[in-house]
């Protein structure tokens, strides 16, 4: 019995049509992936297409992805999650955003973390909880509102009931200190959280 295939390995396949190493991926990490796309959209049947979808565009962009330098996992999340806003805000009859082009596409792959970041993200996941509950709870809702429901600012000034300016600033805040926190969870086991 050989090694298990990585998700990066399973995208090289992917790249050269194997539809097999498609239906593999999709199996280890679809579950994970409608898990967190029904947290933006309940409706379960809205969910499993978003999630077929993102599985198309990799499909469909396999060939032009940097198969070692950046984390498949990553970029099937970022890709549904904003499949999921997008279509969210449609629902809620607010303006489309704007698809990326090819070129800048392609440059996104860039900021795309490393597989074995990933990896050493999930083995720190606790550490991740702990530093999340870190900031204040309005920063935590703040937060939630953008990544799951793809609030603008003033729509999360308008439900928090908070100025403006207080709501942009705690997301400064907010995001300033989670990268702060992030690089010492990369960095040791034993970052002082």
């Amino acid at each position: 019995m050989g090694e298990e295939s990585t998700p990066e390995s399973l995208l090289a396949r992917i790249a050269q049509r194997d539809e097999a190493a498609l239906g593999e991926l999709y199996d280890r990490a679809g579950p994970a992936l409608l898990g967190m796309v029904r947290r933006i959209l309940p409706d379960r049947d809205g969910a499993a297409q978003v999630v077929e979808d993102a599985f198309l565009h990799l499909w469909q962009e396999a060939r032009h992805f940097p198969h070692q330098d950046a984390s498949a996992v990553a970029w099937l999340v970022i890709r549904a999650r904003n499949m999921a806003i997008v279509r969210r805000r449609a629902q809620r009859k607010l303006p489309k955003l704007a698809p990326l082009p090819a070129a800048a596409l392609q440059k996104s792959f860039s900021w795309l973390p490393r597989p074995e970041e990933i990896k050493r993200l999930g083995q720190r996941r606790e550490l991740l909880k702990k530093i999340v509950n870190q900031l204040s709870k309005s920063q935590r809702m703040a937060l939630d509102l953008t990544v799951f429901e793809g609030c603008t600012e003033a729509e999360i000034a308008a439900k928090l009931e908070q100025p403006l300016g207080r709501v942009q600033a705690g997301l400064r805040a907010g995001m300033r200190f989670l990268r702060h926190r992030l690089r010492a969870v990369l960095g040791t086991w034993a970052a002082n959280i």
